[in-house]
């Protein structure tokens, strides 16, 4: 991949697909996806800020985070796109696409953080509050799979979840994830899509399925079995032919 740490370019023709990583994850998360679309797609993963090597914002929020993937698309050129977000970048491309939909072709919601509260334990959020710590960092990313993943995946899943900043890393477990974008997405006109597994042990699915439902009542839904929440590595090549198929629909 090449472009600037924020914003990477693999692929330069075809519609253009942009890609939001998950909580802990950073660009490279989408490394095996888009190994699968670029020779038909233009395609860019950015680092969210507090993740991979982009510097956090000043002002931790849901709206700061949609103002910056806007004027990060602006900066692109793109006056239109298919985005696609991951878990906690499921609700930022929610909210992306509510302030901004005529630059939206499509929205792609891979297992995402709900539009409302993320479901957690509060045992859990305090263990996960031990950032960063590396026995805690493989325990969730033992805890978030199904799929076997390759040492490389597992690697890389370990390794980008200690790269986040910790202020960023504390934000998302204690406001960001409970921070409600409902009335928002009841407003969405732009085509959304939601690809996730009906065993993820993060966030349940049929909850989640629900609440799109009665807030998006246009939503397409295809899911798959026996993957867990990490589809971009669990599942990529399923992942990458579900997107091709979104991509080529009539808007």
């Amino acid at each position: 991949m090449n472009k600037s740490s924020v914003a990477r370019q693999q692929g330069d023709h075809g519609s253009v697909l942009v890609f939001l990583h998950y909580f802990g994850g950073a660009a490279d998360s989408w490394q095996w996806v888009v190994s699968d679309l670029a020779s038909d797609y233009t395609c860019f993963v950015l680092n969210l800020p507090g993740f991979g090597s982009t510097p956090p914002l000043s002002a931790l929020s849901i709206a700061s985070y949609t103002q910056w993937i806007t004027k990060t698309l602006e900066s692109l050129g793109l006056s239109a796109c298919t985005l696609v977000g991951h878990s906690m970048s499921g609700k930022l491309a929610l909210s992306v696409a509510a302030t901004n939909p005529d630059h939206i072709n499509h929205v792609v919601l891979v297992a995402p953080s709900p539009p409302t509260q993320e479901p957690m334990e509060e045992a859990e959020r305090q263990r996960m509050l031990n950032h960063p710590n590396l026995s805690e960092a493989i325990k969730t990313v033992k805890g978030a799979t199904r799929a076997v993943l390759t040492e490389e995946q597992r690697s890389l899943a370990i390794a980008t979840q200690l790269a986040v900043d910790h202020p960023t890393w504390r934000w998302w477990l204690t406001d960001g994830m409970n921070y409600s974008i409902a009335d928002q997405v009841a407003r969405i006109k732009t085509p959304v899509h939601l690809l996730a597994s009906k065993d993820d042990p993060v966030i349940p699915f049929r909850p989640l399925c629900a609440e799109l439902k009665k807030l998006i009542p246009h939503i397409q839904i295809n899911a798959i079995k026996n993957i867990g929440h990490l589809l971009p590595l669990e599942e990529p090549k399923w992942l990458a032919s579900q997107i091709k198929n979104i991509v080529r629909q009539k808007i």
